[in-house]
């Protein structure tokens, strides 16, 4: 008996080990016959299509703001675009960033609102966006002011100067259940609807570049990536730049202080796209920077996983959320961005210290007791500190 179950269970593995054999060559195929330099996949793009959604996968991975910064130096694809749409920017921060540009030098410092007053209230802190902000700006210096491009700001604003208590953060909080249709109309108010003809790029995060998960009664999930895409069918294109994706195990009910990130509110584990076999056919292929479209091939038939994979319909795959994948590097080569710390001046620690009274309020011990620090000073002293890019601590590891 156990000799027959031990032949069973070899034949078995044999057998998925075959199909994993065979699903690799599958994605292998995909990339060999219909992959694209990254660069010259976008200008295609462009040709035919007014926006470019790219989902960075991470807000704090490099390597996206790496290729965005490659694009801005590219000369076709410069060429091409009028704007550049960023999430996390707040409308309320559009006057600094629109003087930034309008200055005759590069100056950082007319951007500190842009990066201090951001959701969380601790500071946006991640290089990548300023590096981003100044290659724009060396670029648009070379340009005549027809041709320069302009940044959107397209988040809700917030204004921490009215926020004195919990509870009225709480309120703001509430007020973001539009924030998806809220960018849409950011995003197509700067294209006129899409009659005017001008081109843009919108760089944001996971669940605002799907074009259409669905839920199982069939009604779509509308973020803003849906709305641009039900309501301008053919005007934009949502891209995954590729990385560890989000699994969703459960929701959790009891977060009494929830931040707007909301990744505290869920059990979830960060892991390889189909089990690793994604990586394993972009090894096979080089491991070179490859994009490709996600329609009708395997890439695009994986089924989904992401922010909405709790009540979802059973049928969703990873092309029902984006049109197409941009590949720059194995998972064990990416990085997070450096950490910026110019953005602490003395008068915004100060105000960094009220909002984080104001934010965790009679359970203060408790937090300062989980960041391993004995009183507010010395977390805020820790905090402000620059630090250097480092490795992306999300991989997990490969499996056999």
């Amino acid at each position: 008996m156990k000799k027959t179950i031990l032949a069973l269970f070899v034949i078995a593995s044999s057998i998925s080990y075959s199909q994993e054999i065979q699903l690799v060559k599958d994605y292998v195929e995909v990339l060999e016959k219909k992959g694209q330099e990254p660069v010259k996949f976008v200008n295609n793009l462009l040709n035919d299509i007014d926006l470019l959604i790219f989902d960075d996968a991470l807000h704090l991975a490099k390597e996206p703001f790496d290729f965005y910064q490659e694009l801005m130096k590219n000369n076709p694809f410069r060429n091409k675009i009028k704007y550049i749409f960023i999430e996390v920017f707040s409308t309320n921060s559009q006057p600094n960033i629109n003087k930034y540009f309008s200055s005759a030098i590069k100056d950082d410092t007319i951007l500190l609102p842009v990066f201090q007053n951001d959701y969380s209230g601790y500071g946006w802190r991640y290089k990548t966006y300023l590096d981003l902000l100044g290659t724009v700006w060396d670029v648009n210096s070379q340009l005549s002011e027809s041709e320069k491009i302009q940044v959107i700001c397209v988040n809700q604003p917030i204004y921490w100067s009215a926020i004195q208590t919990r509870k009225e953060y709480d309120l703001f909080q509430q007020s973001l259940i539009g924030r998806d249709y809220f960018m849409y109309k950011i995003i197509a108010k700067s294209l006129d609807d899409f009659k005017s003809g001008e081109k843009g790029i919108f760089l944001t995060n996971t669940r605002h570049a799907y074009k259409g998960i669905k839920k199982p009664n069939g009604e779509f999930y509308w973020n803003t990536g849906t709305f641009l895409n039900q309501w301008h069918p053919g005007k934009s294109y949502s891209i995954r730049l590729h990385n560890v994706a989000l699994s969703i195990q459960s929701r959790l009910d009891s977060i009494s202080r929830p931040s707007t990130e909301g990744l505290d509110r869920i059990s979830y584990s960060w892991i390889r796209m189909d089990n690793g076999l994604w990586e394993k056919a972009f090894k096979e292929n080089g491991n070179v920077p490859v994009a490709i479209s996600l329609e009708k091939n395997v890439f695009g038939k994986t089924s989904y996983v992401g922010n909405h994979m709790l009540n979802v319909a059973g049928n969703q795959t990873m092309y029902d959320a984006y049109d197409g994948l941009i590949f720059l590097a194995p998972l064990e080569k990416l990085t997070f961005s450096a950490k910026v710390d110019f953005i602490y001046t003395d008068s915004f620690v100060q105000e960094l210290k009220r909002r984080i009274l104001l934010l965790q309020g009679d359970q203060l011990s408790e937090f300062l007791i989980e960041n391993g620090v004995n009183s507010l000073d010395t977390f805020i002293k820790e905090l402000v500190k620059y630090q250097q890019p480092k490795k992306n601590t999300l991989v997990p590891k490969e499996t056999n």
